[in-house]
């Protein structure tokens, strides 16, 4: 988006994944034992901010 300062872009993509950890780490253990429940919170928040750390890389060079 050439119209987005990356810096804005890097905050909401954090705060999305916040986010999401949040949801995950509350609804996971609810459906399965809370240490997988956990672990898959975490890897699933590290793959999301790598991914989407690496879109905007993409997108702004």
């Amino acid at each position: 988006m050439p119209w987005m300062d990356a810096r804005l872009l890097d905050v909401l993509i954090g705060v999305a994944g916040f986010i999401l950890l949040i949801v995950l780490l509350s609804v996971l253990p609810l459906v399965m034992s809370a240490g997988p429940a956990y672990l898959i919170a975490i890897i699933v928040f590290i793959l999301f901010l790598a991914f989407a750390g690496y879109r905007v890389n993409e997108k702004i060079t």
